[in-house]
């Protein structure tokens, strides 16, 4: 196999749907995570030169979110940053944000194309309904990173996922589990960097399920509180406002 390890930010792409409704909005963990073959850098090797050793057990510390929101409301941005890959298919390798709450709906774009290299970037961000992608590197591109933007009801910074592709022929795989085809759907595994809004997402194409076949890192995001998380604080703000208005009516 091929080995091919880079470091790059991001760029974009296009849309795609079909399946059943409505959609999860979290995917099952842990996944097993198996042995990186011969040469290759194993996953945990990568969360360690990351973030530094000790911060991610790459077993035990996987995260059940598959959407995210901006951490930076006021404009709405983020970097993400391809950190890794470790496959024959490095040079066709897309990683894309998708949109939607519905899976016969979901809106896909790419942002990163497989000419990108070490150092390559981008930025995203979203006005309203609009996500903006960008690179400092001009002559980058239409290449390296898919500059542009694209308006659609379904863009919010509020709810997004990300995606990979080994090749524009091959499946897309969803960082929601319930998007993938079968029969393991767990293609995706999710690690946030302790408290922070930095995160690891790592991605497998093929059968050994390493998960080091993309690895990117993406900064300034929160995970998007899963639906019994939202009924919970729900129930908590409604007892709070009973008790507050006994002890008024007291």
């Amino acid at each position: 196999m091929k080995v091919k390890a880079i470091v790059a930010m991001l760029g974009l792409g296009f849309s795609l749907g079909s399946l059943a409704a409505p959609l999860v909005e979290n995917s099952s963990t842990p996944s097993v995570i198996g042995p990186a073959p011969g040469a290759e850098g194993s996953l945990q090797s990568i969360a360690d030169n990351l973030f530094g050793a000790g911060h991610i057990d790459v077993d035990t510390d996987q995260s059940s979110a598959s959407k995210w929101m901006s951490a930076t409301p006021g404009s709405a941005s983020s970097i993400p940053t391809l950190v890794a890959e470790f496959t024959a298919n490095a040079s066709t390798q897309l990683f894309g944000i998708w949109f939607g709450t519905d899976t016969t709906s979901i809106l896909t774009y790419d942002l990163l194309r497989g000419g990108a290299v070490v150092g390559d970037n981008a930025a995203i961000s979203f006005t309203g309904n609009t996500l903006n992608v960008g690179t400092s590197v001009i002559a980058n591109c239409g290449v390296k990173v898919n500059c542009g933007s694209i308006t659609d009801a379904r863009i919010s910074a509020d709810s997004f996922g990300f995606y990979f592709q080994a090749s524009p022929s091959a499946p897309i795989y969803f960082s929601n589990d319930g998007l993938n085809p079968g029969p393991r759907q767990d293609r995706f595994v999710a690690f946030q960097d302790g408290a922070t809004t930095n995160w690891l997402f790592a991605y497998e194409d093929g059968t050994d399920f390493d998960y080091n076949d993309m690895a990117v890192k993406v900064e300034s995001i929160n995970a998007v509180p899963e639906p019994e998380t939202y009924a919970l604080m729900l129930a908590g703000l409604g007892a709070m406002t009973f008790v507050a208005r006994r002890r008024k009516s007291r």
